[in-house]
Formats: C-alpha cells, structure tokens, sequence
C-alpha cells in the first residue's frame, strides 16, 4: 500500500516536474518598444543634444541672452523645448526660462558639424520678464514644503 502511494507520487512529480522546473518571470508591467535600429552615423540633418547644451542663446538683434543648460524632451522622444539661463555670474542670480524647441533657430559652425549659436525672437528683458522654468523635481519639492506648512 505504501509502495503504491509512493509510486503514485514520484509518477506525479515525474509528471509536473518540468512544469514546475520552468521560469515564469512575473508579467512586466512596462511593454518595451521593440527595437530594430541601431543608427551608426549622425545625419546632417541631425543635431547632437551635447552640442546644443552650453551652446550660445542670441536674440534677433544679435545681443547675447544666455546659454542653453538643458532640453525638455516627452516620452516618445520629440525635444519639445530648450532650457536657457539668463542673467547671473558664475551660476548665482540666473533664471532659467524655456523657449519652445520649435522657437529657436539654429546656426551651426562653419564646418557644420556643431552648433555657433541659438538665435531666438525675444529679448533677454523679454526673458527676463518670462515665468521662471521649474523642473519636475523641484516643483515636488515645493510641494512637499508647502505640505509641511
């Protein structure tokens, strides 16, 4: 009798075994985009983000604004706007406004291969005037502080 019943439990672990042996990883919940390529050269059409931070903000009438500092870029990967400080010496008293990408005009070097400057249709008191940019993590922040009021 128990040589049955252990017979019957090893037929069944025999059985499911290799079911159980299998890894079922926990469904994610991220769908990853598929990706099929992999560029290996910048198009002359194509601007380098490395090249656009730091570089030099003009306005029309050739006065000089400030320095790009950092780009907005959405989820499916669009720049949507560029960040620019103006003002300030040596990073104290600046403020950081947001020109949307499609605002700026672009001039790159006599090679082409990076940018000489970023010429906009404001003036830095224009900017001046323009509601400071505030990144997501300090706009969390702020609302923590104020939840703590």
């Amino acid at each position: 009798m128990v040589a049955r019943k252990v017979l019957a439990a090893a037929a069944v672990l025999a059985i499911l075994g290799p079911a159980l042996a299998q890894d079922n990883p926990a469904p994610s919940r991220i769908a990853m985009p598929a990706t099929g390529a992999y560029p290996v050269r910048q198009d002359s059409t194509q601007l380098l983000g490395s090249n656009l931070i730091g570089a030099k903000v003009v306005s029309i009438t050739n006065e000089t604004i400030g320095r790009v500092t950092n780009l907005v870029v959405n989820e499916n990967g669009a720049v949507e706007a560029a960040v620019i400080s103006i003002g300030g010496l040596f990073g104290v008293g600046h403020k950081d406004v947001a020109i949307t990408f499609k605002s700026l005009v672009i001039a790159r070097n006599k090679a082409g291969d990076a940018i000489d400057h970023v010429t906009v249709a404001a003036t830095r008191d224009d900017l001046r005037q323009a509601a400071e940019f505030k990144p997501l993590s300090r706009q969390m922040v702020e609302k923590e502080a104020a939840l703590r009021r």
